[in-house]
C-alpha cells in the first residue's frame, strides 16, 4: 500500500494543481496577460533587431565674418525708408513754410479783428496760440518754437511790413533755412528761400538779399518736382504773400 501511495503521489499533486487552476477565474486577468504578451514581444524584437551605430553629426554655425555682414544687411533693410538727409531736408522745408503760412494767417486774423497789425513777434505768437494755428509737429514750449527736427526763430517788422522764419537744425548734418514773407520774386513753380551751413552765425533780422548773400547765405528755389511741393501749397503761399504785400 505504501508503494502504491508513493507511485500515485505525483498524480495526486497534479490533480490538486488542476483543482487550484480551475478554482481561479482566468477571465479576470485576461487584460494583464495581454499586456505581458505585448511587452514580451517588444523586448524580443529589440533584442533581435540590429543596432544602429551610425553617428549623428550636429552642425553649429559659429558667428563669423559672413554672418556679421548678413546681419548688417538685414538691419539696413529693416531701417526706416523714410529717413536720411534728403528726407529730413524736405520735411524741414515743409515745416518752415507751414510755420510761415501760420504766422501770416495770424497777422491777417489779428488785423481783421483789431484793424491793426501786431506790434511785435510776441503778438504774432500769442495770436497763433489763441487761434490754434500751430502747424502739426510744431509747438511752443518755454518760449521756444520747435519741432522734432528744427528750432525756429521769427523776426518781424511792422513798417514796412515783413517777417521771416529761420529754422536751425537739431542735428549736426542739416542746414539753416530762411523763409521771408511777403515772398520774394522767384522762378515759375518755385518758392525762393535762403540756406546756409549749420555752423554759420545767425544773421541779423530782416537783412536785404544782398546782405544775406554777403554773409554766406545762398539763394535756393524750392521746386515742386524736386522736393515735393504741390500746386496747392504754392497757391496758398502766394495768396497769403499777396495779401500781406497789400498791407
Amino acid at each position: 500500500m505504501k508503494e502504491m501511495s508513493r507511485k500515485l503521489g505525483p498524480f495526486s499533486k497534479i490533480k490538486q494543481t488542476n483543482r487550484v487552476l480551475k478554482s481561479i477565474d482566468l477571465s479576470r486577468y485576461a487584460g494583464v496577460l495581454v499586456v505581458l504578451c505585448f511587452v514580451g514581444l517588444y523586448g524580443l524584437v529589440k533584442i533581435l533587431s540590429p543596432q544602429n551605430d551610425s553617428a549623428q553629426v550636429r552642425f553649429v554655425e559659429a558667428p563669423g565674418i559672413e554672418s556679421s555682414e548678413e546681419k548688417r544687411d538685414a538691419e539696413a533693410r529693416l531701417k526706416d525708408p523714410f529717413s536720411g538727409p534728403e528726407h529730413d531736408h524736405a520735411v524741414r522745408l515743409r515745416e518752415t513754410s507751414a510755420l510761415g503760412m501760420a504766422a501770416s494767417l495770424s497777422v491777417l486774423s489779428f488785423d481783421h479783428r483789431t484793424l491793426e497789425l501786431p506790434r511785435n513777434v510776441t503778438g504774432i505768437i500769442g495770436n497763433l496760440s489763441a487761434s490754434e494755428l500751430w502747424p502739426p509737429g510744431i509747438e511752443l514750449r518755454n518760449g521756444v518754437i520747435s519741432s522734432e527736427r528744427s528750432i525756429f526763430h521769427i523776426a518781424y517788422r511792422r513798417e514796412p511790413f515783413s517777417f521771416e522764419v529761420l529754422a536751425i537744425p537739431r542735428s549736426d548734418h542739416g542746414s539753416q533755412l530762411l523763409f521771408r514773407f511777403p515772398l520774394p520774386q522767384s522762378e515759375p513753380n518755385s518758392i525762393l528761400y535762403f540756406e546756409a551751413d549749420r555752423d554759420r552765425p545767425i544773421p541779423s533780422a530782416l537783412l536785404t538779399t544782398e546782405q544775406l548773400s554777403a554773409s554766406g547765405w545762398k539763394i535756393r528755389h524750392w521746386r515742386g518736382d524736386a522736393l515735393t511741393l504741390n500746386s496747392s501749397t504754392l497757391e496758398s503761399l502766394r495768396e497769403q504773400s499777396s495779401l500781406l504785400g497789400s498791407r
